[in-house]
């Protein structure tokens, strides 16, 4: 008898040849499908986001916004993954791209609009099929964009896959599954690389695993910034979603010389965030769910504190709120988990440096390399910033679907490339005769 896993791992492989054979163009076209099915279905993916997860009812907007607009951008993404001729020393040569088969989608909790729509469109735009998990605390709000995505492809094109951590796992090593892409955080990551690794060693069959992982995202005000501009972006960009986002600004590192009026503007542009019910179109920031975030939050905001740490604006926990809270911290204390590890919450660190040089220094302080942010500086001093997505006197959710997010270090493998393109290998057919 067939176990679950098999079951769902067949009926996407049974869809993927009739996928594939759609042809890209075809394919395409049932991208822009699902595009006019997720419009309809938007106004009930964002009740649900609300009800569900506590996001606000503004950022599940945005969320919609994000996924249309990635949508709306696969024509021009798939032509990097369109046959093309290259060099050849005789007759000529193809270059092909083609999907790797079944794709397995893990996908976050934070996000549960646009990540799955990124996996499952860029997959299927490939020639791929999908199983794809939602996370256990997003199930029903990704449910409904899953059932509107799908309702433009082939049965079995994406496979819905309701399962818990430890159930959905053992997909990972799932010898039907040729991919894997996970947006988690760096732990779960790894957890999933060591399942692997054990897999490999008893013979599994290789296959890519593509984590999007944690970030640890600084954002920089060097000379030359507009300080009010960047205050408000970084306001935002900190504290959005709760601070549940791997692209927040999580290290703010501002120059000495910018940094009296700087802080004095971030401090207002903070203050001015509105904290409240998620479903009231004013809210910034809602509660804070009680779970190890918060419970990380609570103790590296002690730590700090008891390190040194001056409180620059907030307070911490307010019963069911986490007030936006930014924390100064000496140069001597930045051992603390607040500037080491990823505040999954709306608290944040913020460091003097003495100048860009040091700034820069501050800035590559870390083993993450999600994104990053300046304002102000020079091109030269962008150019040194290590991180896979750096956006320049923009705020760090500067949405733009040609702008993909990807890692390095602890935060990912492969750097900032659309996902449509690493569904796909490379191939080279070669004809002698022209």
């Amino acid at each position: 008898m067939k176990s679950v896993l098999d079951s769902l791992v067949e009926r996407a492989r049974l869809a993927q040849p009739e996928v594939a054979t759609i042809g890209i163009d075809g394919r395409l076209e049932r991208a822009a499908k699902a595009a006019a099915a997720l419009r309809r279905a938007a106004p009930a993916i964002i009740d649900s986001a609300v009800a569900e997860i506590g996001q606000p009812r503004r950022f599940a907007r945005r969320e919609i916004e994000s996924a249309l607009d990635l949508l709306d951008a696969l024509p021009v993404l798939a032509e990097a993954i369109r046959p093309a001729e290259v060099p050849a020393a005789a007759g000529r040569t193809i270059l092909e791209w083609q999907p790797y088969g079944v794709v397995f989608g893990w996908h976050a909790a934070n996000s549960p609009v646009w990540v799955p729509t990124l996996v499952t469109q860029s997959a299927l735009v490939s020639g791929n099929t999908v199983v794809s998990r939602p996370s256990g605390r997003a199930q029903a709000t990704t449910g409904l964009v899953l059932d509107a995505l799908l309702s433009a492809w082939p049965t079995g094109a994406v496979v819905r896959a309701d399962l818990t951590a430890p159930e959905a796992q053992r997909l990972i090593v799932h010898p039907g599954i040729d991919v894997v892409v996970a947006h988690s955080s760096t732990e779960t990551c790894k957890r999933h690389l060591a399942l692997l690794g054990e897999a490999y060693a008893k013979g599994a069959p290789l296959r890519p695993y593509i984590p999007e992982a944690s970030g640890n995202d600084p954002l920089l005000v060097l000379p030359g910034a507009d300080l009010e501009v960047a205050a408000q972006a970084t306001a935002l960009a900190a504290f959005a979603n709760g601070g549940q986002l791997c692209m927040s600004a999580k290290r703010i590192i501002v120059a000495r010389s910018e940094a009296e009026q700087f802080i004095a503007h971030l401090v207002r542009a903070t203050a001015a965030l509105v904290m409240g019910d998620p479903g009231d179109e004013a809210t910034d920031i809602g509660p804070l769910s009680d779970g190890p975030a918060r419970e990380q939050a609570r103790v590296a905001l002690a730590e700090a504190l008891a390190a040194g740490g001056e409180l620059v604006v907030g307070d911490g926990e307010r019963g069911a709120v986490f007030a936006p809270t930014i924390v100064r911290l000496p140069l001597d204390a930045l051992q603390v988990d607040l500037w080491q590890r990823e505040s999954f919450a709306p608290l944040r660190s913020l460091v003097v440096a003495d100048d860009v040089e040091h700034a820069i220094r501050l800035a590559n302080d870390t083993a993450f390399g999600l994104g990053a942010a300046v304002f102000g500086g020079t091109p030269e001093d962008v150019a040194r910033v290590r991180a896979a997505r750096v956006v320049v006197d923009t705020s760090p959710l500067y949405q733009d679907a040609h702008l993909v997010v990807g890692g390095v270090g602890e935060s990912g493998l492969a750097g900032a490339r659309p996902k449509i393109e690493q569904f796909v290998y490379a191939r080279r057919v070669h004809y002698e005769t022209p």
